[in-house]
């Protein structure tokens, strides 16, 4: 007779191994793990902030990235091309970054999402029974002797504002449980829901979003958005470029009308630095605005238009006397910036700091007098400060500094201070008489309205007064048409930024329902002799205190310690 077939056991049809799902899951909602990912976003973060990162349009040009990573060779040595391999000069650009910025996500949401049913458990099933000797160990708790029994306790703390309930009732004792502001617990899962909120706001942002910086001059055609030409090509036109002064010269306000034109459409609007145009999806911000540009028309000796376009002077400048030149009877002869028209290299060429600046003060005699007066004028910086040289044959060098005066022939010659004006040197000049191209100043006249001085034009310098053409000896025809304002505007898409407005939202919601309105929760063991009363609440609450008062309120005089009734304890 054979033998029955054992049963088989259930535990050997169960499938051994590793589960990868579950040991992700457990790793994405351990704690040391969080950490570990903080540490290293911050890490990565100190590394951004610390080195140099390389400027954006230098990151798909080939050549200027490589020119760029030969200035930091100078700094970083032998480092360098190693710091350009991990990708330390573009943290925020590399995929290392965005994916620990991935798996940050990943870990929040994972941990969210686990919090979730604890959490609403905890508020829909506490639990409503204690051991007795909770009472005695708890880290909240409170126990006196008072009148009234279990009905008056209830009573009490509906009073304020919990949800009391009778546990049971045994022989001697009644049990109570309390919970008062149970949906509360609640806040913490919406902070860490609104920081999830917050990185995926940020992820749009840095994946999907779109950020450009551009100068845009009066006067200039429409300039193209995008570097791809395409259907949805943005262009922008500057119409006027503002900026707003008060009657002290105060500036109050920058602003610039623009028209924004995609296809057939155009968008003409007005936008400033907290108040941008929107138009087609993006928005356009005032992000600066200049008046170091100047609009010049270049004719060639056969009258061929070489140039009409605008120079940008990009913010350089040179520092230039302010002077102001009176006669005997106090008549004011000359009162403006004087430009530079030449340069001493002194005695090592190399050596820019023993350079001088010299130029030559012309003012009439009187004032409407035809006879013109001229005077060599030098200036170097010393310790800072521009000192000021006026040199002629008819009187000693007269030495001024920045506010001081003194007597030259029959003026008198106030130094009133540097002015700093749009200066540049234009190596592609039409017209230029060396390779070294031409110097063009624009400083204002006495009247304040600006013109141009260029040198390296012609045999001398040459003023251009805004309107008036110029024609050199080479037969080059210069026209200033006067200075141009321009303005920097950014545009922008940014489609993370609704996520991160209800991310702050809802965080200070969360917040402020976590630390203001803190949940409480209260076992209360009732006995003819004594009451005994054991909680949970906030870290930010002083729930042994609230339990002691009550104990007050309910008419017990054995319930409070030193202290409890002081207000600034």
């Amino acid at each position: 007779m054979s033998a029955a077939p054992r049963a088989t056991s259930a535990s050997t049809l169960q499938p051994s191994g590793l589960d990868p799902l579950r040991w992700a899951w457990q790793l994405l909602t351990n704690v040391k793990f969080a950490l570990l990912l903080v540490g290293l976003a911050g890490v990565a973060g100190m590394i951004g902030t610390i080195l140099p990162q390389m400027p954006g349009p230098m990151r798909g040009n080939p050549a200027a990235r490589s020119a760029w990573l030969e200035l930091q060779r100078s700094q970083y040595g032998p480092l360098t091309g190693l710091f350009d391999r991990l990708g330390f000069f573009e943290v925020f650009h590399t995929a290392w970054f965005n994916g620990l910025w991935f798996l940050i996500i990943v870990a929040v949401t994972v941990c969210t999402v686990s919090r979730l049913r604890p959490t609403i458990r905890a508020v829909r099933n506490p639990p409503k029974r204690v051991p007795d000797a909770y009472f005695e160990r708890a880290h909240h708790r409170a126990d006196f002797s008072h009148p009234g029994g279990a009905d008056a306790v209830e009573r009490l703390l509906r009073q304020r504002r919990y949800t009391v309930q009778r546990v049971r009732e045994e022989p001697g004792a009644v049990y109570l449980f309390a919970d008062r502001y149970p949906w509360s617990q609640y806040g913490t899962f919406l902070s860490h829901l609104a920081l999830l909120m917050l990185l995926l706001g940020g992820m749009l942002t840095v994946f999907a979003g779109f950020d450009r910086t551009m100068v845009i001059a009066e006067t200039t055609p429409a300039a193209p958005v995008f570097a791809q030409a395409g259907p949805n090509q943005l262009f922008i036109k500057m119409i006027d470029a503002n900026r707003g002064l008060d009657a002290d010269g105060n500036i109050i306000d920058y602003h610039s009308i623009i028209e924004v034109r995609r296809g057939d459409e155009t968008v003409r609007c007005k936008t400033t630095v907290n108040d941008p145009c929107s138009a087609f999806g993006y928005k356009v911000h005032q992000a600066a605005w200049f008046d170091d540009i100047a609009r010049i028309r270049i004719t060639a000796p056969s009258g061929q238009v070489l140039y009409d376009d605008i120079l940008d002077f990009e913010g350089r400048t040179a520092a230039i006397p302010v002077l102001r030149v009176t006669n005997a009877a106090g008549q004011v002869l000359f009162a403006q910036q004087l430009p530079q028209m030449a340069t001493d290299p002194g005695l090592d060429p190399a050596d820019r700091g023993d350079d001088t600046a010299l130029a030559l003060l012309v003012f009439p005699s009187a004032p409407a007098a035809e006879n013109l007066v001229s005077y060599a004028v030098a200036w170097q910086f010393r310790d800072g400060r521009m000192v000021l040289t006026v040199t002629s044959p008819d009187f000693d060098p007269v030495v001024l500094r920045p506010g001081e005066e003194g007597q030259a022939g029959e003026f008198r010659i106030r130094f009133e201070g540097a002015a700093a004006i749009p200066a540049t040197t234009v190596l592609d000049m039409p017209g230029a008489t060396s390779d070294a191209g031409a110097v063009v100043q624009m400083p204002l006249g006495g009247d304040g309205k600006p013109y141009l001085m260029v040198s390296g034009i012609d045999d001398r310098n040459v003023i251009l007064q805004q309107g008036q053409a110029v024609t050199t000896a080479a037969g080059y025809t210069y026209l200033f048409q006067g200075r141009v304002e321009a303005s920097g505007v950014s545009v922008r898409r940014d489609p993370g930024d609704t996520f991160i407005w209800v991310a702050v939202a809802m965080a200070m919601v969360g917040l402020g329902i976590t630390f203001y309105v803190p949940r409480r929760r209260l076992w209360v063991k009732v006995t003819p002799s004594r009451t005994y009363m054991a909680g949970i609440a906030e870290k930010t609450t002083r729930f042994s205190r609230e339990l002691r008062l009550m104990g007050r309120d309910l008419g017990a005089r054995d319930a409070l310690q030193p202290g409890d009734t002081d207000p600034d304890r």
